[in-house]
């Protein structure tokens, strides 16, 4: 985690956002902290875990979203500021939250609800399989995501298996500028933004989400996603209905949302890249992909 080839996002000159150099821990801390404060806003119970305890007097395992925003956003800040310690025991934190997860099983069953564990980690589990200690979780209530904080092969394909092998809702991430380039390699007229990782990030069970890196979107998949995106901005026509009024929606939306930062590019653009769009769906060569 001492290794200095994560990344992180900044706003420098008026406001304008650009990526800086830092340490894969730093890369996490600016991550956690953010995703603590927007659960303790949000007043979402959750609870963050470090593997080994911390240094500086820290908490192990902090508590947040009960109301308490300026105490919760502080306890993070200083677990993060401790520094990374000791190996990777993540079998025994999964052990301890499987056991959680399933104590609390019936209650969020009854509430049609799941809960969510995030696993964040730039290497192997130095104390057992985690496959074996993540597979109960396949008859529980429970959506997995896999935050990487590395860019090694051997680790990344080592993820990626359990993946495969467990069969769990899981979700595998890359950090923001690699999990970019994996999304727009097979749907190229997506800018994928700081917005759509956090929140991919915190957790979300719409699948389209979790196939953005695996395949190219069909024209009605690219509608769902995009409404999920532009929200109240405006309405996305079904391509179904012909694809001049698809693109014209899609535009529209777009003139009332506020550009975002593009990672690859490093400068702020609008969330679509209409002419690589009407490419995707075959506009230009006069088919559409259904």
């Amino acid at each position: 985690m001492a290794t200095s080839d994560g990344h992180v996002l900044i706003s420098g000159h008026a406001g304008v956002a650009g990526m800086v150099s830092c340490s894969r821990w730093e890369e996490l801390g600016a991550s956690i902290c953010w995703h603590a404060e927007m659960s303790s806003r949000l007043h979402v119970p959750t609870e963050f875990r470090l593997l080994n305890p911390p240094g500086a007097g820290a908490a192990q395992i902090i508590t947040v979203g009960e109301g308490k925003l300026s105490e919760e956003v502080a306890a993070i800040q200083k677990c993060m500021g401790s520094g990374p310690t000791g190996r990777t025991p993540l079998c025994s934190q999964i052990n301890q939250v499987v056991q959680k997860i399933r104590a609390q099983a019936p209650q969020l069953r009854a509430e049609g609800k799941k809960a969510l564990l995030v696993l964040a980690s730039d290497g192997a589990s130095t104390d057992g399989d985690v496959a074996s200690a993540l597979r109960p979780l396949h008859d529980l209530p429970c959506w997995v995501v896999i935050r990487l904080c590395t860019d090694d092969d051997s680790v990344v394909n080592y993820w990626n298996e359990i993946d495969e092998e467990l069969e769990l809702d899981m979700d595998v991430l890359d950090d923001l500028c690699g999990e970019a380039a994996e999304v727009t390699a097979v749907n190229p007229w997506l800018v994928y933004g700081v917005n759509l990782h956090k929140l991919r990030e915190f957790g979300t069970t719409t699948k389209c989400f979790d196939l953005l890196d695996e395949r190219p979107f069909k024209p009605n998949e690219i509608k769902d996603l995009l409404q999920v995106i532009f929200g109240s901005a405006g309405t996305i026509q079904h391509p179904d209905l012909g694809l001049e009024g698809f693109e014209k929606s899609i535009e529209e939306a777009q003139k009332n949302c506020p550009e975002i930062y593009d990672p690859l590019r490093n400068r702020k653009r609008g969330w679509v890249d209409v002419k690589k769009l009407r490419k995707s769906i075959g506009q230009e060569g006069g088919c559409v992909i259904m």
